[in-house]
């Protein structure tokens, strides 16, 4: 039910690389749906000094929650690091399709659980981890997926700055970025 929902009521959108699918402090009222391509969700701070919070691959989904659901505005944007096609679905056409249908508000939650356990586990790996943990995570878990993240994000996603990711490069005899096939 809910794919002819987003069928029906989505429409594909194209991001070139470098564009942006919103920025932070723009107003949305939609979900994108990932459907090729690789796309960064980041953090500007006041310093504007950029915080990747995830990457987006092929299946995921995202959206502002704060924009969705309090009239606010995003508090991230996202960009395309490749070019990518999205399916922005208004979030007012799932929350319809949810409220009139079992069958979709179990997919609706499905969703919605999915962007927590992401969020959670991105949280854990922040705040437990050392730099030298999350990178050879990200070499394993990140990097496959998403071979064309420059080193500048990659320490922005590690929450690092270059020369430390850098340094942790050099003690894993890495002097440049592994290549995935």
């Amino acid at each position: 039910m809910l794919d002819a929902i987003i069928s029906e009521h989505g429409r594909d959108l194209t991001c070139a690389v470098g564009e942006n699918l919103f920025v932070q402090g723009d107003r949305s009222d939609f979900v994108y749906f990932v459907k090729a391509g690789l796309l960064k969700a980041s953090y500007l701070g006041a310093d504007g000094r950029e915080q990747i919070k995830t990457i987006l691959t092929p299946g995921m989904a995202i959206g502002s929650m704060t924009a969705l659901t309090s009239d606010g505005r995003c508090s991230f944007g996202v960009q395309a690091v490749e070019e990518s096609i999205v399916r922005a679905v208004p979030y007012s056409m799932l929350r319809s399709a949810a409220a009139e249908d079992l069958s979709s508000a179990q997919e609706v939650i499905e969703i919605l659980a999915d962007l927590a356990r992401r969020k959670e586990r991105r949280e854990y790996e922040l705040l437990c981890l050392s730099a030298e943990e999350r990178y050879l995570l990200y070499l394993k878990e990140v990097a496959p997926r998403a071979p064309s993240l420059s080193q500048m994000d990659i320490a922005a996603y590690l929450g690092i700055t270059p020369p430390a990711l850098s340094r942790i490069r050099r003690r894993h005899g890495m002097t440049q970025q592994p290549k995935h096939e």
